[in-house]
């Protein structure tokens, strides 16, 4: 492709704000266009399940991402409230909500995702809610009250985050629901999973596992039943699904779609340059699938991995060297509880060691001597130190590990 002169970034999102400052700080001097349906721009998503569900003050403004002045300093442009209805990959053109055509050098897709729902009777009743946008949250924040009885349906982080922070603001108990045997299981290790779902119970919340739904049904009093397909029900006000996300592409066609999204994800199929298979479209954050090195394909959905691809992506578009991947990191605010995790965490208890640090115990995953990945729970530096083995490939003995009296700093140099 000849001298690119203009870029533009559909969606404000994590991936989207890394992308246009990474842009302006390779020192892009083309235009650049920021694209979002979303009225109130860009903002951060983990604040959404707490800061602004709990503090009734809370606004947009409070988590924005990047705000008006910083966009006048960078020289972006923004369209915010008009979301684009059709991509036309071959052209690099999109025609936006209102009518409006816009046709760049280079295209970035940083669209995200958006919250699934239980394809069951009833999910779409007014009274049941997802959590991934402001006027999400809003919407939540404005029927609690006090005694607002609420039902959150998912056993993932989402679910436990709104879980906790609800626990906080309504007297009420709270319903908590997994068709799972133990939330979370499928992302930390058993027993440290015991104990966080012990420390939300102890708050006031109430957990359903191994619970199958039927359906939801409005009663006359505006409350939800929700039916159980043993035949049970439970009455509440307020039901919040938290049972992941799929990536928001509504811009594509069939046949684009086709051509673009990685069947098995549901993502748009990019290379390690966030490239799509479309000379100057590329795709970077929740909303793209990776191809691996292995030949696999990995969407990930976490914060970092969104901040990075945004980078990668614009120095890819500007032909410079794409910046060397990070050790994979993720945190968890659930109340009074900060969880972090890096790298894997391997599910089978032969890879796992634990160290006994505080009330809370620190997990690592060790293959062949090597930490793979570690999860701590109001102990962040246990995971730094273990970033910093994973990055730098430390050989260490896994009873030195479990040893709490030899300090982590010492194990990280190897």
């Amino acid at each position: 492709m000849s001298q690119i002169e203009s870029v533009i970034v559909v969606g404000a999102s994590a991936a989207g704000i890394s992308c246009v400052r990474t842009l302006r700080q390779l020192e892009f001097s083309g235009s650049i266009t920021l694209v979002d349906k979303d009225q109130h721009g860009a903002y951060e998503r983990p604040p959404l399940s707490k800061q602004i569900l709990m503090q009734a003050d809370s606004t947009h403004h409070d988590i924005a991402l990047i705000n008006d002045n910083e966009l006048t300093a960078l020289n972006i442009e923004a369209h915010y409230g008009d979301g684009v209805r059709q991509l036309d990959p071959t052209t690099r053109t999109i025609i936006l909500e209102s009518g409006k055509a816009l046709t760049a050098d280079a295209i970035v897709l940083a669209t995200g995702g958006e919250a699934r729902r239980l394809p069951i009777e009833g999910s779409n009743l007014p009274q049941v809610l997802v959590l991934r946008h402001y006027e999400d949250a809003l919407n939540l924040r404005q029927r609690l009250t006090a005694d607002t009885r609420v039902a959150v349906i998912g056993g993932g982080f989402i679910g436990a985050e709104t879980t906790a922070s609800l626990s906080k603001k309504s007297s009420a108990s709270i319903q908590w629901l997994d068709a799972a045997a133990l939330p979370m299981a499928h992302l930390l290790p058993t027993e440290l999973c015991e104990k966080i779902v012990a420390n939300h119970c102890a708050q006031g919340v109430t957990l359903t596992s191994h619970c199958r739904l039927d359906k939801f049904i409005e009663q006359a009093d505006g409350s939800v039943g929700i039916l159980f397909d043993d035949g049970t029900s439970i009455e509440v006000d307020v039901i919040v699904m938290g049972v992941g996300m799929a990536p928001s592409t509504p811009y594509l066609s069939d046949a684009i779609s086709a051509e673009l999204l990685n069947p098995a994800t549901g993502g748009i199929q990019v290379n390690d340059n966030q490239a799509t298979k479309f000379a100057g479209v590329y795709a970077a954050g929740d909303v793209a699938a990776v191809s691996q090195a292995d030949g696999s394909t990995v969407r990930h959905e976490h914060w970092q991995s969104a901040q990075h691809q945004g980078e990668r992506a614009a120095a890819a578009i500007l032909n410079q060297e794409l910046p060397v991947a990070p050790v994979d990191w993720f945190w968890s605010d659930q109340g009074d509880l900060h969880i972090e995790m890096a790298g894997k965490i391997l599910p089978t208890k032969e890879h796992l060691v634990m160290r006994l640090e505080g009330e809370w115990p620190v997990y690592f995953s060790v293959v062949d001597n090597r930490v793979v990945g570690a999860v701590s729970v109001n102990n962040p530096n246990a995971v730094r130190a273990a970033m910093r083995m994973i990055k730098n490939d430390v050989d260490v003995e896994p009873s030195q590990l479990a040893n709490p009296e030899l300090p982590l700093r010492k194990l990280m140099r190897g």
